[in-house]
Order: structure tokens, then C-alpha cells, then sequence
């Protein structure tokens, strides 16, 4: 596809609120974000109904993996966000259009901490068993929760959180990545940066770091400084979008003739490989395969969701249309409330219906399914409401912030 041709699709596509004029759409994004809020739905559901939370020995399928260590969304979240956001810079350091860091860290603010600040007010409100119980919740608001023992938990809500802490991380540092790259100094600084950070990483696998508390190391592996090969996968192929993405297009559907599903058959390929691996991790469970040297996993799941954001975006797939359906696309624009609202909802829905005796104490049957298809609609539709009343007033901010 051409840049013009693009460019058209990109006029002409329906786009969601938040995203600005001069900013490409691709709808692509949205329907593996659809994908991603799916995966982690059905991996909480799944514990919830079977009381397998973080359990390990889980012995699944390549497919079932899927859901049994559907966790993975939140890596795909993850490669999704170093994808898009990374974007913009390395189109600066490429020397095209500036961005401003103001107006870049006022998008951000507006983005995720509208719906954040008025879930960690309810929890905290909700939680509370006397006036000062409710701040416990302060903490949440500066993302401290990403450092172990600071913020107290507030269950069921504030289980989801932690992801929320190691993106901002990422928002912080991404600014630099044109500073490292616009002169040699600054790639030799870069250089120096990511060999420091890979040397520690590898310090943490091989537990010499010099954190011993389990809950350190948990924390350290949920942040930034654990998650970032993931991050840095998603930004490698915006490098590789943005620099060789029309050249790679084209000697693709060259190669792989649309027609022959070739490249379809590739992609089941990329899943099926991510589901050998997700099958690993569900038999070590949640947060058997946090820890040291398993923590290492991460880098293989992150790079098959890379693998297969790339194919998406460049290869010739006859299942093209699946990726920008409008069910997975819209799915993708609530995705952030479903986040935030789904499991607080799935638990307390299951725990009341358990208590009269609606449904039983665990496992899958006529009902329980019955209860997780419904209540995946009432997230929906409470996400649809958070959405159009918390939401899409900042995105629509957000958006005329287009400097």
C-alpha cells in the first residue's frame, strides 16, 4: 500500500475519539486490543470460576493455554503501547516533526488518569471500614503500588493496577529514545544505557540482584525494569513499521500471494508457538513464572506478540478483515474500562451467586457458563457507560491537542 493510499485509508476510517488528525490510524491496533482485554477476561473468569488464581500445574492445551495463562494480554497490551507511542520519536530523531513533551505528557494524563483517579476513589470508598480507611488509596493515585509494601491492596480492585504503574514508567523514560538517537554521542549513550539496563536484567535472572524479599522481586519484575524487553520489542518494530515497512510490504505480498493463504498459515504458526509457551507458563503458574530465572519468559511471549503485531500490519492475510472487524475494534476502544471494571464485577457477581447457593463453590458447568457470558456483557455495557461519561470526554481533549 502506498503512502497516498494510506494516507486515504486513513481519511476515510472510522476513528475512534482520542486520536488526532495528524496521528495514523491503523485499526489493526484497536483489534489486537480487542484481543488483549479478551485474553485477560477470560483468564480471570477461568480462576475465578475454578479457584485457580495464580495456581500452577495446570496442564493445558496450545489453545486452552490461551485462556489458562490468558495474563499474556497484558504483555500484548504492553508491545501494543512501545508500538504506537514509540512511533512519534523515532519519526523525530528521523529529523520530521518535533514533539512537543508538554503537549505529549498532557495526551498521556488524559488518557489513563481520568478512569484510574475515579476507580481508585470507589475502591477506596468502597473498601473502607472507617473515614481513614479511605486514604489508603493515596498512594494508588502517584502509582506507588508499583513498589513493594507501600500501598495497601484493596481487593478486588486493585488486582489490575500494577500495569497501570509500569506504563507510566515507560511514558517517563520514552522521551529520551530521540535524544539517544539524533547524534553519535547519543547513541553511544543509548548503547551504554541498554547495556547497563541488559546487565542488570541478567543479574536479576540469575538472582544475584541485590533485592532478596520475595515481594521485591515481584515488584521488580512487574515494573518497567522487568517488563521492558517487552516494551523495547513493540518499539523495534515501530523502527522497522516506519523505515522499512512499505519495502516489506511489498516484497511480502509478492512472496506470499494472498491467495494461497500463506501468510495466514504463518500467523497460525506465530499463535500456535505462543500457545506451546503459554502452556509452559500455566503449568508454572502466575507467579511461579514471575520470579528468577523464569522471569525470562517474558521475552519470548513479547516477542511472538511482536511477531505477530508485524505480520498484521505487512504480511498479505486473507483473514485481514478479521483484524479490523468492527466487534474486536470496539471491544479494543472500551478495552481500558473492561480493564479496570471486569474483575471486580466477575468476582463480586460470583461470590454473591455462590452465597445463595445460585452456583457451585468451583468448576465449570451449564451455569457457570451461562454467568460468565452474561456477566462479560454487563462489563461491556458498564464499560460502554464509563466510557461515554469518563472517557471519551478527555480523549476528545486529548485529541485537539495537535500541535
Amino acid at each position: 500500500m502506498t503512502a497516498a493510499a494510506r494516507g486515504t485509508r486513513d481519511a476515510t476510517e472510522e476513528r475512534p475519539p482520542g486520536v488526532r488528525a495528524s496521528a495514523t490510524y491503523l485499526p489493526e491496533l484497536e483489534s489486537l486490543r480487542g484481543i488483549a482485554i479478551v485474553l485477560v477476561v477470560l483468564y480471570h473468569t477461568d480462576a475465578i470460576v475454578c479457584r485457580t488464581e495464580g495456581a500452577s500445574g495446570i496442564v493445558a492445551t496450545p489453545l486452552s493455554a490461551f485462556v489458562h495463562a490468558g495474563h499474556s494480554g497484558v504483555t500484548l497490551f504492553f508491545v501494543l503501547s512501545g508500538f504506537l507511542l514509540s512511533l512519534p520519536f523515532f519519526a523525530e530523531a528521523a529529523g520530521r516533526k518535533r514533539v512537543r513533551l508538554g503537549d505529549y505528557y498532557r495526551r498521556r494524563a488524559l488518557r489513563i488518569l481520568p478512569l484510574y483517579y475515579a476507580a481508585v476513589l470507589v475502591a477506596s470508598v468502597l473498601t473502607a471500614a472507617t473515614a481513614a480507611d479511605v486514604l489508603r488509596g493515596l498512594p494508588y493515585l502517584t502509582f506507588l503500588n508499583a513498589f513493594a509494601d507501600v500501598a495497601t491492596p484493596l481487593p478486588p480492585y486493585s488486582g489490575v493496577w500494577w500495569s497501570l504503574a509500569t506504563e507510566v514508567q515507560f511514558y517517563l523514560l520514552l522521551p529520551l529514545l530521540p535524544v539517544c538517537l539524533r547524534s553519535r554521542r547519543g547513541r553511544w549513550i543509548g548503547a551504554l544505557a541498554l547495556g547497563s539496563y541488559i546487565a542488570a536484567y541478567a543479574s536479576y535472572l540469575r538472582g544475584t540482584f541485590p533485592i532478596h524479599a520475595i515481594s521485591g522481586q515481584l515488584s521488580l519484575g512487574l515494573s518497567l525494569f522487568g517488563r521492558a524487553p517487552v516494551f523495547l520489542l513493540g518499539m523495534a518494530i515501530a523502527a522497522l513499521y516506519l523505515h522499512r515497512g512499505e519495502k516489506l510490504r511489498s516484497w511480502l505480498a509478492s512472496a506470499l500471494p494472498a491467495r494461497w493463504a500463506v501468510a495466514d498459515l504463518l500467523l497460525l504458526a506465530l499463535l500456535f508457538a505462543q500457545g506451546c509457551l503459554l502452556r509452559w507458563a500455566a503449568f508454572k503458574g502466575a507467579w511461579g513464572s514471575e520470579v528468577h530465572p523464569f522471569h525470562l519468559w517474558h521475552v519470548v511471549e513479547g516477542f511472538l506478540w511482536a511477531a505477530v503485531l508485524a505480520w498484521v500490519l505487512l504480511a498479505p492475510l486473507r483473514s485481514k478483515r478479521m483484524f479490523s472487524s468492527r466487534l474486536l475494534r470496539t471491544l479494543g476502544v472500551l478495552s481500558y474500562s473492561i480493564y479496570m471494571l471486569h474483575y471486580p464485577v466477575i468476582r463480586g457477581s460470583f461470590d454473591a451467586l455462590r452465597s445463595v447457593q445460585v452456583l457451585s463453590p468451583v468448576g465449570w458447568h451449564a451455569r457457570s457458563y451461562a454467568a460468565s457470558l452474561g456477566l462479560f456483557v454487563v462489563c461491556v455495557a458498564l464499560s460502554s457507560v464509563t466510557y461515554a461519561g469518563i472517557e471519551r470526554p478527555f480523549l476528545e481533549r486529548k485529541a485537539r491537542i495537535d500541535r
